[in-house]
């Protein structure tokens, strides 16, 4: 949910801006605020048998947001995100029916012909790329540098980007030949170690889905065409039925 300017309330009655409904949660729970170029958490303490708003697991009154933090309430957990740079919160129901029928990951075979070696030529200098996402409009994402490898007798490459909470690594997005039939259409991601000497190892094995693979509200950034391998790659993460 996009965070508006100013106050946003949470709590399980219809006065709340973030409507989160259950039996025995408080109408209104507390709110984030934005303001000073932060979102912070102002949590009522509605008294001790009724759940509160926890961050971390614990109560605070107030608390400036890092999207690191977890906040709990009753059967939902919250996390803050800024797609495009503006403030939202991601929300998950652990009580939902989508969770209540969750059976586990889809994954291909592990196959060792899709671990490679890779050059890795880093970027000159700090510059930005623009790619489409999934909501929310064009996402500027730090560029890294350039992955060169043979794949299946192929000569390939991909540009790398860096993740913000993943900083060690290489994060790549691509589409291959199973995109849109046997993996989510919109592109998977795998991150990939960098080596000392210059080289690097990218292992399709672990390609995975971005949430965006799960459920309609969540924003991914959209492999840019010069990702998209002109090969079938069977490995890592397949695609589902349904969100």
């Amino acid at each position: 949910m996009a965070l508006a300017q100013g106050r946003t309330t949470l709590g399980s009655g219809a006065e709340a801006a973030l409507r989160l409904p259950g039996a025995g949660l408080p109408a209104l729970a507390g709110e984030v605020v934005l303001r000073e170029g932060g979102a912070f958490l102002v949590a009522r303490d509605p008294g001790p048998e009724a759940p509160r708003l926890l961050v971390n697991g614990t109560f605070v009154a107030e608390r400036a947001l890092a999207p690191t933090d977890l906040i709990s309430f009753g059967p939902y957990r919250l996390q803050l995100r800024r797609p495009g740079g503006a403030f939202a919160l991601r929300v998950a129901n652990l009580k939902a029916e989508a969770m209540r029928r969750y059976r586990g990951l889809n994954y291909f075979p592990i196959d060792g012909r899709f671990r490679v070696a890779a050059t890795f030529t880093p970027s000159p200098g700090a510059r930005e790329v623009t790619v489409e996402s999934t909501q929310g409009g064009p996402q500027k994402l730090p560029y890294a540098g350039r992955l060169d490898f043979k794949l299946l007798g192929q000569d390939c490459t991909l540009d790398a980007f860096l993740d913000r909470d993943e900083p060690d690594v290489l994060f790549v997005i691509f589409r291959d030949g199973t995109s849109g039939r046997e993996t989510y259409g919109v592109g998977r991601y795998v991150y990939v170690a960098r080596c000392a000497d210059g080289t690097a190892v990218l292992d399709f094995n672990k390609a995975f889905n971005r949430l965006c693979a799960y459920g309609p509200l969540f924003f991914c950034p959209i492999p840019p065409k010069q990702n998209h391998l002109p090969l079938r790659i069977p490995a890592g993460e397949k695609t589902y039925a349904a969100h």
